[in-house]
């Protein structure tokens, strides 16, 4: 039965130091070392690492159901986030040993499926973690905290990756698998591996795994089957449908940007690895900012209005991005990607509180977060096609068209989200359901990592 009181601090921030530590993977693995890793070492081109990101986007998305309904039915989290998060950091480190792309391949879509599928376990303890606190609050620490895991990341990373020689000085032998010389990408693999495991710790051990509701028998189909029944049943609910397929495509052109900046920087501009690190680093710091800036926006202005008006600052950031002529617009286009990007996980999820109803929170949620991953799959396979076919064009200028290309979706999206009423949340709407709804795999909001 349900636990009824209320968690202590330490479990609250132990539980948010987990968000710190899988963006130091995110940030490493999904954004900075690995794709440019990929082109020093077996000068696989941008298409390659978007291809391979959509086949693990896709193993998430058919796997995230089970692993969701897994969680949902057993009320057991913990033993399945330390089995998941192991596996993820093993491979991880095993990168810096692979010897072929194809090893380097599939390691990455070990370490990107198992990473994602952690998350599901890790979300759904958070009615446990806020037991007895307000549930968006203790959500927003572990937003914030993976911020700074982002920002603390880029930081120490960027120490092995540009002061190799340095750090095999000061640790010795243990720095056996440290490539010397400046700028080796695969000298941030094992560091985040580390890292990753090292602040996963307090969660694992300091982490109450409490029930929220009685379990029951494992029920595979059931997870599937309840997916299919809130798809079709998402027209009974009026702008739901439409929203949740404009989500799909602006979070499809968000991620896409976001996973490229790192090769755009090298392909286009020619951008030195430290002076790429940099420009994450600028770009991520703002992104606090917009999960701030814009909550207080949409309270006033209404969670559609606002995001409206970021999409709209998304487009300007792409068009700026796409047509930089220079490598200091790049730069100014950075805050911009990264403000866009922190208001768009906070508003869209308050635009989602505001349209669904409160019985049916949990379900839309999931929805929700598979239409995110779905979007992976749809952004990464469309821009690997553009870079294949646009080849021939030479790099520069088929990235440029590619991501420029993405404004037409977010124009899409728009169109979508004047379909959608401009509805408010409701006191009542804030609060999920963790009794009785299956549907609801987590039992969270999903997280922008």
């Amino acid at each position: 039965m349900p636990e009824t009181r209320s968690s202590s601090t330490l479990s609250v921030w132990a539980w948010a130091l987990y968000d710190f530590s899988n963006t130091i993977f995110s940030i490493s693995i999904l954004s900075v070392y690995f794709p440019l890793w990929l082109e020093e070492s077996f000068d696989a081109g941008p298409n390659v690492f978007n291809y391979v990101s959509a086949v693990a986007a896709l193993g998430v998305v058919l796997t995230v159901p089970a692993f969701g309904a897994l969680a949902d039915f057993r009320q057991r989290r913990i033993p399945y986030l330390v089995v998941l998060t192991v596996i993820s950091a093993a491979a991880t480190a095993g990168l810096d040993l692979a010897g072929n792309v194809i090893v380097g391949l599939a390691l990455f879509v070990a370490a990107d499926v198992t990473y994602q599928s952690a998350l599901v376990f890790y979300n759904a303890l958070l009615p446990g973690v806020a037991a007895g606190r307000s549930l968006d609050k203790v959500s927003g620490y572990g937003t914030g905290a993976g911020y700074v895991g982002a920002i603390f990341g880029l930081v120490v990373l960027t120490v092995f990756v540009a002061g190799a020689d340095e750090i095999r000085q000061v640790i010795g032998p243990l720095g056996v698998w440290i490539q010397p010389g400046p700028e080796h990408s695969s000298n941030a693999f094992v560091p985040t591996a580390v890292l990753y495991m090292l602040f996963s710790l307090p969660t694992f051990f300091l982490v109450p795994d409490r029930p929220v509701r009685a379990s029951r028998p494992f029920n595979v189909r059931a997870a599937y089957r309840d997916v299919l029944t809130t798809v079709g049943n998402i027209r009974q609910y009026a702008g739901m449908g439409a929203f949740i397929l404009a989500t799909l495509l602006y979070m499809d052109a968000a991620s896409t940007t976001i996973a490229n900046m790192s090769f755009y920087g090298r392909e286009v501009f020619g951008m030195a690895q430290g002076g790429i690190s940099v420009l994450i680093l600028f770009s991520t710091t703002f992104a606090a900012v917009g999960c701030v800036v814009f909550g207080y926006v949409s309270d006033r202005a209404g969670p559609k209005r606002t995001l409206l008006a970021i999409i709209a600052l998304w487009i300007v950031a792409i068009v700026m991005v796409a047509g930089s002529p220079a490598v200091w617009v790049l730069f100014a286009a950075g805050p911009l990607v990264g403000i866009a990007l922190g208001a768009t996980w906070t508003v869209s999820r308050i635009l989602l509180v505001a349209l669904s109803p409160p019985e049916k929170l949990g379900e839309f949620f999931g929805l929700y977060g598979i239409a995110g991953k779905v979007s992976t799959v749809l952004g990464s396979s469309l821009l690997g096609l553009l870079l294949t076919v646009l080849g021939g064009m030479g790099r520069a200028a088929s990235y440029r068209l590619s991501i420029g290309s993405l404004v037409f979706v977010m124009l899409i999206s728009i169109l979508l989200l004047f379909r959608v009423p401009d509805a408010r949340p409701t006191p009542k709407a804030g609060v999920l359901d963790t009794g009785t709804n299956p549907r609801n795999p987590s039992g969270t909001l999903d997280s922008p990592t």
